[in-house]
């Protein structure tokens, strides 16, 4: 359990930011994925900046609000509301009424967050005055705005940016695309435009005349009772908890799986699979793993390049949790692979938009499953804004939309040591995340207590 440190903040009232020029006003059409009932959450991402001599007497909070405005130009339909639309569909009303932004001080050092237990990694101190609630909150998806953003001065001179984004606009590597932009606007207020301009194109992704299903979808099968039901009350009081995989842990369960050469995706999910199904599961469970493929760079037709909206769909491998149990690793590792072979073809990704059309926005199946979501390819932690590196850089918590707490994303992650690897952002039942990281290190192998550790509630 995390130690608790408690610190003062001062946040101003929210304002709107507008693009900085007039932009154009018009309804703009959002695919099938992008509306689907999964998605329509919010997304929340954090960033902790340590002080630059560079920027010395330089305000992050000025340089990004500014930077803010500059990128709605290109980026307009952020600065817009989504409107409920007919069938159930939702659409982006362009109208310029900006987004929510805040700053705030804060009587802490970097430091000090440091040394919360196995350093800069979720679940972070204090995170609802990081990005502090509004009336909108992390529910309302229509008629509200599409980016809530806090920029919070820490005591040490260095700074914390903390955002959430409407799922319906973006995606992660949406989101990723959106914050590069405002960072070379931060670090050269005098460029005319983004390196890479952003494009719109969600009409590429309409559901084909007649629409045709040639996949099963499992994904979105919900013809059963869920197995596992966590009630509001429940949700709102999940535990956040993190668990780091060094290379040597990777290394570890890859050396289970011979004869091939396993992508550090599929061990490490496998291994949070198998030990998520143990801990929450009876064994006469049928239990899913899905897992998000990003199709912008693989599927026909091809997405234009500065794409932004939701691109990926989500692929389920299935199983009796017994089986899951009692085989070894390697079997969930197959069950991953064989999956992701059946899915390669440009077919998949037109089948899932015609699923949709033909079967409305039906949630993701909840019976049984957790969904791991592989963000090692997206360097949050890169994006400078004149301040060099951020020491975290990333989701901000585990369990948000698609499957509500079942989620859990896996990112590039160095440890306080220097040590490299990846990091799984989990939320469970707070009376079930000692038992879950029993069975991760059962699986690792490991027998004396480590580092890989970290969770509040």
């Amino acid at each position: 359990m995390a130690k608790m440190l408690n610190f003062r903040v001062q946040v101003s009232a929210p304002e709107l930011i507008r693009p900085e020029k007039p932009t154009p006003r018009d309804f703009l059409y959002l695919s099938n994925i992008d509306d689907q009932s999964g998605l329509r959450n919010h997304i929340p991402f954090v960033h902790f900046y340590p002080p630059s001599k560079a920027k010395q007497g330089q305000d992050p909070v000025v340089l990004i609000k500014q930077a803010l405005s500059k990128v709605l130009v290109y980026y307009f339909p952020v600065a817009g509301r989504l409107r409920n639309s007919d069938n159930g569909k939702l659409v982006v009303e362009c109208n310029g009424e900006g987004v929510i932004f805040r700053e705030a001080n804060a009587g802490v050092e970097l430091a000090e967050l440091r040394e919360v237990d196995d350093g800069l990694r979720p679940p972070f101190p204090q995170w609802d005055k990081l990005l502090v609630d509004d009336i909108w909150g992390s529910n309302f998806i229509t008629d509200s705005p599409l980016l809530r953003m806090q920029v919070t001065r820490l005591a040490c001179g260095g700074f914390v940016l903390a955002y959430t984004f409407n799922h319906c606009i973006c995606d992660a590597y949406g989101a990723y695309l959106f914050m590069q932009a405002i960072s070379e606007f931060c670090r050269n207020p005098n460029r005319t435009s983004p390196s890479s301009l952003p494009s719109w194109g969600r009409e590429i992704l309409k559901p084909r005349s007649p629409p045709t299903i040639s996949y099963p979808h499992t994904e979105y099968d919900s013809s059963h009772s869920p197995t596992i039901i966590f009630t509001e009350t429940q949700f709102k009081h999940l535990a956040q908890t993190s668990v780091f995989f060094s290379c040597t842990d990777i290394s570890l369960l890859k050396n289970q799986i011979p004869g091939q050469k396993v992508p550090t995706f599929d061990a490490v999910a496998s291994c949070l699979w198998r030990a998520r199904t143990r801990t929450l599961l009876s064994p006469e469970s049928t239990t899913r793993l899905l897992f998000p493929i990003d199709t912008r760079f693989r599927y026909k037709p091809l997405l234009p390049k500065g794409y932004y909206g939701s691109a990926v769909v989500f692929p389920c491998a299935i199983t009796e949790a017994a089986k899951l149990d009692e085989k070894p690793l390697p079997y969930a590792a197959s069950l991953i692979s064989t999956v992701k072979q059946q899915v390669t073809g440009d077919e998949y990704r037109a089948s899932v938009l015609d699923f949709i059309e033909i079967n409305g926005r039906r949630g993701f199946c909840a019976e049984g499953a957790f969904v791991v979501s592989d963000m090692t390819r997206l360097r949050f932690t890169d994006i400078d804004f004149g301040w060099d590196q951020a020491l975290y850089g990333g989701p901000a918590r585990a369990g948000t939309g698609v499957v509500p707490g079942m989620v859990t994303s896996i990112i590039t992650h160095k440890s306080e040591e220097g040590i490299e690897g990846v990091l799984a952002l989990v939320s469970l039942l707070p009376e079930s995340v000692e038992r879950f990281h029993k069975e991760i290190k059962k699986e690792i192998g490991c027998v004396a207590p480590s580092k890989l550790i970290s969770s509040a509630l």
